[in-house]
């Protein structure tokens, strides 16, 4: 990794409407979820922040994009095609990777009307492209046209040394539940994986929508896993992990074999700031190859600095904000 490589880590939009929805809502947990956004959600994100995010991230040159999911509100069809174009606004399939969210599962919805609308942006790379260790931990992905499902995953993509592995913790959940799952499939190849990629020396960035610390979650919010996660990262290791749900920061650690994991979750990325901490923010990460004896372990081999830019109302574009995200715990 001659150069530094950057990325900025989006979450949370829910920027589509509801309106026109028809029968589609005529669903007990859609009516529910129809309901929080006529009374709460549908004041809280605008679009128009959204895109200047994305107005943001060129302007700063950050080209490489993750988002950690819930880009609709209760998964009708219209939604996924809307978000879908705010996708295309955001970047190529190439440069933007994505995961699904509790609400983008939000009731059980043919793939055809759901996350097919999205499947560049959730797929990784096919086991063809990679060396045959790391496409022995891995499902090829579908046909072109099809998104990866839930029993697909993880999903992978690298770029130089920086590899990104996508989770799926999204499941269609009863009424007033927000959780999530992996299943031990998904948690056995993730180990597998992410100590493959630690022996050849990647930088490995995880991304999941659910928090990964249970102690950010309430039960009924939280993924039903989590402690068998926990266990995978501080066993085989990662760089960073990436995550969603909360629309609120949170910086968490694990301790993994090299050394504390950091556990970073980002606020949404449309939220016009119903509450100050939940006002709309994204973090950008780069991430530079440390040389000589600093790169003795896999949590050595990369130094990752993380900024804060945040929604300014006044200006209707987003700024640096002074909230530096701690890479590191206190000693």
């Amino acid at each position: 990794m001659s150069e530094p490589i950057r990325f900025a880590h989006l979450s949370d939009w829910h920027a589509t409407t509801l309106v026109g929805g028809g029968r589609g809502l005529l669903r007990p947990k859609r009516l529910s979820g129809w309901a929080s956004w006529a009374l709460r959600r549908r004041h809280h994100h605008d679009p128009a922040v959204l895109r200047a995010a994305f107005r943001d991230l060129r302007a700063r040159g950050v080209r490489r994009v993750l988002v950690t999911g819930d880009l609709t509100h209760v998964s009708l069809p219209q939604e996924f095609r809307a978000a879908r174009g705010h996708l295309a606004e955001l970047g190529e399939p190439e440069a933007v990777f994505l995961v699904p969210g509790n609400h983008d599962c939000y009731v059980p919805v043919p793939a055809a009307e759901s996350w097919d609308e999205w499947a560049a942006y959730l797929r990784g790379q096919s086991r063809d492209t990679l060396a045959p260790a790391l496409a022995a931990c891995v499902v090829d992905p579908p046909a072109r046209d099809r998104a990866p499902r839930h029993a697909d995953y993880p999903t992978l993509r690298v770029e130089g040394r920086l590899a990104v592995v996508g989770l799926c913790s999204a499941v269609p959940t009863p009424i007033f539940r927000a959780g999530g799952r992996l299943g031990s499939a998904q948690l056995e190849r993730l180990e597998r994986l992410l100590v493959e990629l630690g022996r050849i020396g990647l930088c490995r960035v995880v991304l999941v929508h659910h928090p990964v610390i249970e102690a950010m979650e309430p039960p009924r919010r939280r993924l039903e896993d989590g402690a068998a996660l926990r266990s995978v990262l501080e066993r085989a290791g990662a760089s960073l992990v990436l995550h969603g749900h909360k629309h609120r920061r949170r910086v968490g650690f694990l301790a993994g074999p090299d050394g504390p994991i950091p556990v970073i979750g980002v606020p949404s990325s449309s939220e016009v700031g119903s509450r100050p901490e939940k006002r709309a923010r994204y973090h950008v990460y780069t991430v530079e190859e440390r040389k000589g004896d600093d790169a003795g372990s896999p949590s050595g081999r990369f130094r990752i600095a993380a900024e804060v830019r945040g929604y300014d109302a006044a200006s209707g574009e987003f700024v640096a904000v002074d909230e530096p995200l701690v890479m590191h715990p206190a000693p």
